[in-house]
């Protein structure tokens, strides 16, 4: 928690590889990504088709750029807030439960998969019925987050912790991949597989 504290900037590659449910590669996409704190800043910057894109967030504004060309419209620009709030979110796991606007709930002891024990903890952040639940799985022994779970409307994904981070000390994302699940709560196919390799960072 200390050092999590300490921590004032970082910069990282995140590449992505998305799957059809048929196993094919559907796309590949890179990122790179800033997440700067006090003041808080986040920039994603990546390559589709030749054109440079460019999101940015600060605590006074939001940017687009496609190319040379700031975007305005409303609904693009709610999207890439998203974007980058989730970009956040995601690479943080597990300290973003330190929230509060997160509200915890202990599940209990389970079988992840069938095989891997796990203490489980929802988490909710609205109290609307249609929002977004996720369950967070933590190794019964060690209390490492080995995966999580979202609940959206209408399908359900389970991300698989593979491999972390040695750089920081805090044990960030290295390796994950995404499945879809089915109606019984099983794997149904491989959305996608995340790798995300640490550039620099800075403790203050």
């Amino acid at each position: 928690m200390e050092l999590w504290k300490k921590m004032k900037s970082i910069n990282y590659l995140k590449k992505t590889t998305l799957y059809t449910d048929s196993g094919l590669v559907e796309q590949k996409i890179s990122q790179k990504i800033i997440h700067q704190w006090k003041p808080n800043f986040t920039k994603i910057t990546w390559m589709n088709q030749g054109k440079l894109y460019q999101a940015q967030k600060s605590n006074k504004e939001l940017r687009y750029f496609e190319g040379n060309a700031l975007q305005s419209d409303p609904s693009v620009l709610k999207q890439i807030n998203k974007n980058l709030d989730a970009s956040l979110y995601v690479f943080w796991q597990p300290f973003k439960l330190l929230d509060p606007a997160a509200k915890l709930e202990y599940v209990g002891l389970k079988k992840l998969l069938d095989t891997l024990a796990v203490h489980a903890i929802k988490v909710y952040y609205t109290e609307d019925k249609k929002g977004d639940v996720w369950t967070y799985f933590f190794d019964e022994k060690s209390y490492r987050l080995r995966a999580t779970q979202v609940d959206h409307e209408k399908r359900s994904s389970l991300i698989i912790n593979e491999e972390v981070e040695d750089q920081t000390g805090l044990f960030l994302n290295k390796k994950r991949k995404s499945y879809f699940l089915d109606s019984l709560g099983k794997i149904n196919y491989l959305r996608a597989a995340y790798t995300y390799q640490i550039n620099s960072f800075e403790l203050r």
